[in-house]
Parts: structure tokens; sequence; C-alpha cells
């Protein structure tokens, strides 16, 4: 696994501390874990896990998501990052999509062809992400954000890390976000 997709706590904090300018932090607050990165999925789950990604993003005249490496970063979020609950959600939702592959076309999701995949993901999508009440007690609000309950959480989680993921990379903002400082030609509102 590239070392560079590690992504954990103390990575995440670091970042952040470079972003808001905090050179004041003593360098041990952000010193890196020598320990190699380890997986979280089992080679199985992988597999699936990236044909779900490259079904939701696939590589078209832009790359998708597995040019930008985006199983490995869940993977790697999974492994360091993510609360169990968090886990268990993600490999349900992983086998519930791989469930429905097989009932609908009598093999695993991450055997199938991409037009195959598709159609076993479009109706799986619309079905996971259907928006569900929340459960009793649960606060309207929360401090930054309004929580959105579906009926699949860990596939709402997989769709959303994937499309985050994609777009905080290096591939997918250098192909598809470029910046354009002054986009389309030059009409001045004052004659010169």
């Amino acid at each position: 696994m590239d070392t560079n997709l590690a992504i954990d706590r103390r990575g995440l904090l670091g970042r952040m501390a470079l972003l808001l300018g905090a050179a004041a932090l003593p360098v041990e607050a952000l010193a890196a874990p020598a320990a190699k990165a380890k997986r979280f999925l089992k080679p199985a789950q992988f597999k699936l896990l990236s044909a779900v990604t490259d079904t939701i993003v696939p590589a078209t005249d832009t790359p998708g998501a597995l040019a930008a490496k985006v199983p490995a970063r869940i993977d790697s979020l999974l492994a360091n990052w993510a609360s169990t609950e968090t886990r268990g959600n993600v490999v349900g939702a992983l086998a519930r999509i791989d469930a429905a592959a097989k009932a609908q076309k009598g093999k695993g999701f991450a055997r199938l062809s991409a037009a195959d995949r598709a159609a076993v993901l479009a109706p799986h999508d619309k079905a996971a992400l259907e928006k569900v009440p929340p459960p009793p007690g649960t606060p309207a609000t929360m401090f930054f954000f309004t929580p959105v309950f579906v009926a699949d959480p860990g596939y709402h989680r997989i769709k959303d890390l994937t499309i985050d993921l994609y777009y905080f990379s290096e591939v997918a903002t250098a192909s598809e976000l470029p910046y354009v400082h002054v986009p389309g030609k030059f009409q001045p509102s004052v004659k010169l």
C-alpha cells in the first residue's frame, strides 16, 4: 500500500494545522507514526470496493476513482480513523451490493462488466439513499451540519467518500477542476 495514501487522525490534524498556519505547534504534535500502513478490508472486499468506486466515478475522458486511488484511501480511513460503527456500516453495505449483484446477475459485483455493475448499482443507489426519519431523540441539527438519515448509511458513506476523495485528489483537480483566472473572452464594461 502506498504510504502517501495513509490517512489517520494525526496526519489529518497535521494537514489541518498547516492549512490554518499553525507554525507555532511543537514538532512532536505532528510526528508521524513509523508503523507500516495496515489494510482494513480483506482482498475480496477491497476488490469489491474498487468495483463500487469505479462504478460511482468511472474513467471517461477524465480519470476515474481508481486512477485517484480512492479505494486505497477509503481503506486507509477505515483502518486508521473510522469508528467501529462506520466500519460495520461500510462492510455491511459492500455485502449488500454484492448480494444484489448475485441475485440479479448470478455473480459477484466485482466480476460483472461495467454496464452490468451500473445496472445493479442504480436501483441499489436509489433504495439505499432513500431518506428515513431520524431515530427518536436525535437533535434536528448538530454543530455545523444537519444530519441526513438514509436507508443504508454505509452506502451513503461509501458514495460520499468516493466523491469527496476523488475531487480532493491531485488527479481530479488537475483534470476536472482547472483554475481559469478569467474565463471566456474579455468584455470590458467601459469603452477603452
